[in-house]
């Protein structure tokens, strides 16, 4: 009988956030009802692919589930991080710029002033990539 190896603690971290994030996009979108901008809904397939790549990784016991992650984070951390910017007003935008500017512009989930669905969003990117680079340099978090 093969004894199979233990995953390194930061997969399941990763797969943990991703399914988080996830499940937060569901319960603002179609539970509560919060409309979409493209933005949004370009981070929630890209969030979903994570989840599928790291749920596959799980299954078939891939250590090397970081190179498949990298074109989901490089194109989800700047994305997120320009939403951010946005909600804070850093970055105006033109009426034009999306279907509805308000979507856009609008934060629908506000805590403490300064977090919003899309500093959940950014921090679920950058809290998947940190332990991505944590499995590539073969760290494990649980040592």
């Amino acid at each position: 009988m093969k004894k199979s190896k233990a995953l390194p603690t930061a997969i399941y971290v990763a797969w943990s956030i991703t399914l988080a994030a996830t499940l937060a996009s569901v319960y603002f979108i179609e539970i509560l009802g919060n409309p979409a901008a493209a933005l949004c809904w370009f981070n929630r397939m890209l969030v979903l692919g994570l989840l599928l790549v790291l749920t596959v990784a799980i299954l078939v016991r891939d250590t090397k589930v970081w190179r498949y992650s990298i074109p989901f984070l490089a194109l989800g951390l700047p994305v997120s991080l320009f939403q951010q910017l946005v909600h804070w007003d850093v970055i105006k935008l033109a009426e034009t710029t999306c279907s509805n500017a308000a979507v856009c512009t609008t934060k629908y989930f506000d805590l403490f002033g300064f977090v919003s669905q899309a500093t959940l969003c950014f921090a679920a990117f950058a809290g998947v990539a940190i332990c991505m680079w944590m499995l590539s340099r073969n760290r494990d978090m649980s040592k």
